[in-house]
């Protein structure tokens, strides 16, 4: 798509994912046609050509953009609270038309896991590079906490992303400061 901020442009995009949404419900992307799209969406095929060359570049787009906020949202985030994840759970929960996409049974597996891998992978090496995390052990916790994180985010949008982005972020926050079963069974003792 053309780097604009132009309301039409945006709501285009919005449209054709809402409509993506809907027919992949009930076919496999690689089934899915410009020309079904296009109509389910109302728009023009010229419209979509002017913007997207396919249906993947559309999808790819997307991706690149969340990525890029989460990346943002990394960066930017010098705190050692969970403020972070929070701001990564909103930013999950304002692309719900892309995610239900992505987590469709007729979407492509491997789209789906490049978007959570790509995120994962970059919040790991933001960890791994913090200058406190110096041994094997602590990258092995690191990375344990940051699947458990992915697995939690999946599981929340496979549901509908009924809890707010904080509820998701105070659940990984506390089970990685805690441990979840510290969390579950509070009146036990753990060796």
């Amino acid at each position: 798509m053309k780097k604009q901020l132009d309301i039409r442009v945006v709501r285009t995009q919005n449209t054709l994912l809402e409509s993506l949404e809907e027919i992949i419900a009930t076919k496999k992307l690689s089934q899915i046609t410009i020309t079904e799209l296009c109509s389910k969406a109302a728009i023009n095929r010229n419209t979509f050509y002017y913007h997207y060359n396919n249906i993947y570049e559309l999808l790819n787009e997307n991706k690149l953009a969340i990525v890029e906020e989460m990346t943002s949202i990394l960066v930017d985030n010098k705190r050692h609270d969970n403020s972070g994840l929070i701001n990564i759970c909103r930013c999950i929960k304002n692309h719900p038309h892309f995610l239900n996409i992505l987590i469709s049974p007729n979407c492509d597996l491997d789209f789906f896991n490049e978007v959570f891998n790509l995120a994962a992978n970059k919040t790991e090496v933001f960890i791994i590079n913090n200058e406190n995390i110096q041994n094997s052990r602590d990258r092995y916790l690191t990375t344990y906490c940051t699947a458990a994180a992915n697995a939690v985010i999946r599981s929340w949008i496979i549901k509908g992303m009924v809890e707010s982005p904080e509820e998701i972020a105070d659940i990984i926050w506390q089970c990685s400061k805690q441990g979840v079963f510290s969390l579950m069974f509070p009146n036990e003792k753990f060796n």
